[in-house]
């Protein structure tokens, strides 16, 4: 026992020699952070991964890569929207050409983004001047972090890690271009200057968070100059001076964005003014610091409305709350003699700053956890360090305490964000979810009734897209869900009733078009529908959602070799969808080609077991191929998931007097 204790010192301190390196304590630092998310590998496209890429006509060739600096993301999705990000637009156009639709290999990039985003907190840290094991501190931090689980879990989220990994190390660079020790001599330093600005363009270009990026320029040369005992105008004026070529860059990335987006009307909510912001935003940041410093209840679908009422448990208590987190941070800061926790709090604010002009949101979105990717690099730094200075307790050292505590915080990020990250599944799974926590949220209850619609749960579908219409009506996407529901529950008057109230700006876009083509075929009413997807077709010959509708109308038709068509190419674009996999194979079976349709109803059913119109197509293949036994058994489970279908009864009745 004794010789064993003599050697663990060795051991912890060979192990430390070793880790010392950042060329070993680095790729340590990536592996847990890839396990820890590598389950996601096995999870779909969900939420707006369908607009943004599977429906999106831009990233299916490089030779769109202009249209990706002249045009909003969501162009295809309605006119009104201001997302320009031009460099997520590449990025993605590289996932399609590596991966095509294969959604493991899109949550790949994303797991091995959030790793590079690990290695430049790592960097920047140091940068910062921050001692060795506290920067690696950060960076395990950072890496483990479950508020991180929506940009890395989730594919189109991933522009918050991209602009994060942009920002983090322009702001090196910078360092690194006004530090004459490190890069002797001008040439260096201006080629620092000219690197720190390229990497800023590249992050505004990225995502619309970077534009904080000179006022942290700004304020890192304000604090910097104050340990040298510089007055007051002067640190203003020489802070103000370093920052003007960022500012002016992103003046210019502005100016290029206002025209790239020129016929956006923006976002802004004119039913709620400046006082309603004011009483909410208390509550908004108070949500934020909760979710840093206890991250449970994770989720994609926070619902926060402006606050109306309760002022004292919603404004008063958070607004305490804040205030009195501001001015520890402040006697904190006193008390370390240097200006680093000023620093990082003042980037987590600062970086939270452009998703708390609430205005830009719909009422009830405010708080969304990859708004925090960025900022989250502040607390980080503020957490490490508060670790580091952790006091021995009775007879327990300092390193024992610290290492302790370091390992118990560690565990929890770990079981906290494996257990959370699986909601981020499916769709199914983050709207369950979402209801469990913000039953209220009405893209929740919107979403639910889509959900439950296409898996033949009509009255329960209808009865939730009713409840959110009552509830909000003020929410645009409701008529269109409740629409929805109806007409795939056969009540096609009511549904056209509503069809006709769906926003005009959504039905007037590509996808909107297509959505509401599909339903007017589901009804029957085939002219109007086709009218539709030619006019969508002639503008995006690759647009997914106009080939999987329009080529289900052209079934619903009886037109079998355009369908065939259209539904080709749609699997050709999405192979991971089982949906086209199972209309082809219909459109093919209606044509009488039972033996190249099986195939891909046998796909379907084995792709997605719980819809039980893909088994009784199934099994209507089988049974003309005379494989009764396996038939009725098709049939069996496409009563199970519909015990309401008669046609399922019909034939299993059949095949039994058979």
């Amino acid at each position: 026992m004794s010789k064993s204790h003599e050697q663990e010192p060795f051991a912890v301190d060979l192990l430390a020699e070793y880790l010392r390196r950042p060329i070993l304590l680095l790729p340590l630092l990536g592996v847990a952070a890839f396990v820890i998310y590598s389950g996601s590998l096995s999870f779909a496209f969900v939420w707006d991964d369908l607009p943004q890429i599977v429906n999106s006509p831009i990233i299916r060739s490089w030779s769109n890569l202009p249209r990706a600096f002249e045009s909003d993301l969501w162009y295809h999705m309605a006119r009104h929207q201001v997302y320009y990000r031009p460099m997520f637009v590449v990025w993605s156009m590289l996932n399609f050409t590596l991966f095509g639709l294969r959604p493991w290999g899109w949550h790949l990039g994303a797991v091995l983004l959030h790793v590079g985003a690990v290695f430049a907190v790592f960097w920047f840290a140091r940068r910062l001047g921050l001692e060795y094991w506290v920067a690696a501190l950060v960076a395990l931090i950072f890496a483990l972090h479950p508020v991180h689980i929506e940009p890395v879990a989730w594919v189109s989220a991933a522009s918050d890690t991209l602009v994060t990994i942009f920002v983090a190390i322009a702001f090196v660079a910078f360092l690194n271009s006004r530090d004459a020790q490190l890069t002797p001599g001008r040439g260096r330093r201006v080629t620092w200057w000219i690197v720190s600005l390229a990497l800023l363009a590249c992050a505004l270009l990225t995502k619309e968070m970077a534009v904080v990026f000179p006022v942290l320029v700004a304020i890192y040369s304000y604090l910097e100059r104050g340990t040298k005992k510089k007055f007051f105008t002067k640190r203003m004026l020489a802070s103000a001076m370093e920052a003007a070529p960022y500012a002016l860059l992103t003046l210019a990335y502005a100016v290029v964005r206002k025209h790239a987006l020129l016929h956006a009307t923006g976002q802004f909510d004119p039913d709620h003014g400046m006082l309603d912001v004011a009483r909410t935003l208390p509550l908004v940041l108070g949500i934020y610091l909760r979710q840093l410093l206890l991250p449970i209840g994770i989720t994609g679908l926070y619902y926060t409305p402006y606050v109306t009422g309760e002022v004292l448990i919603k404004v008063v208590m958070p607004a305490i709350l804040l205030a009195s987190t501001a001015l520890a941070l402040w006697y904190w800061n006193r008390r370390e003699g240097t200006f680093t926790v000023a620093f990082a709090g003042l980037w987590l604010i600062v970086g939270l700053a452009p998703a708390l002009y609430l205005r830009n949101f719909g009422n009830g979105d405010f708080v969304r956890d990859r708004y925090m990717y960025l900022p989250s690099i502040g607390f980080a730094i503020l957490l490490a360090m508060g670790l580091r200075r952790l006091p021995p307790v009775w007879r327990w050292s300092r390193q024992t305490v610290q290492v302790g505590a370091i390992v118990v915080l560690s565990v929890s990020y770990v079981c906290a964000s494996l257990v959370q990250q699986v909601y981020w599944g499916d769709d199914l799974l983050l709207l369950v979810r979402g209801q469990e926590l913000y039953p209220d949220n009405p893209y929740v209850m919107v979403g639910l009734a889509k959900e439950y619609s296409q898996r033949g749960a009509h009255d329960r579908a209808i009865e939730l897209a009713r409840s959110a219409v009552k509830a909000h009506p003020e929410y645009g996407y409701g008529p269109l869900a409740l629409a929805e529901t109806l007409i795939r529950a056969g009540r096609y008057d009511e549904g056209r009733v509503w069809l006709d109230r769906v926003n005009p700006e959504y039905a007037k876009s590509e996808v909107g078009m297509a959505g509401v083509a599909g339903l007017y075929g589901q009804m029957g009413d085939y002219e109007r529908a086709l009218a539709l997807c030619s006019e969508i077709l002639s503008k995006e010959p690759n647009l997914y959602s106009a080939l999987y509708n329009c080529g289900n109308i052209h079934l619903m038709d009886g037109q079998y070799k355009d369908a065939e068509q259209l539904l080709s190419h749609a699997v050709a674009l999405d192979p991971e969808d089982a949906a086209p996999k199972h209309f082809l194979g219909r459109a093919l079976l209606k044509e009488g080609r039972n033996k190249e349709a099986q195939p891909y109803l046998l796909q379907a059913a084995q792709m997605d077991p719980k819809i039980w119109d893909y088994h009784y197509w199934l099994a209507q293949s089988l049974e003309k191929d005379g494989n009764v036994e396996t038939a009725r058994s098709e049939y069996s489970l496409a009563l199970q998931l519909n015990q309401g279908s008669a046609d399922a009864k019909m034939r299993l009745a059949a095949l039994g007097e058979k």
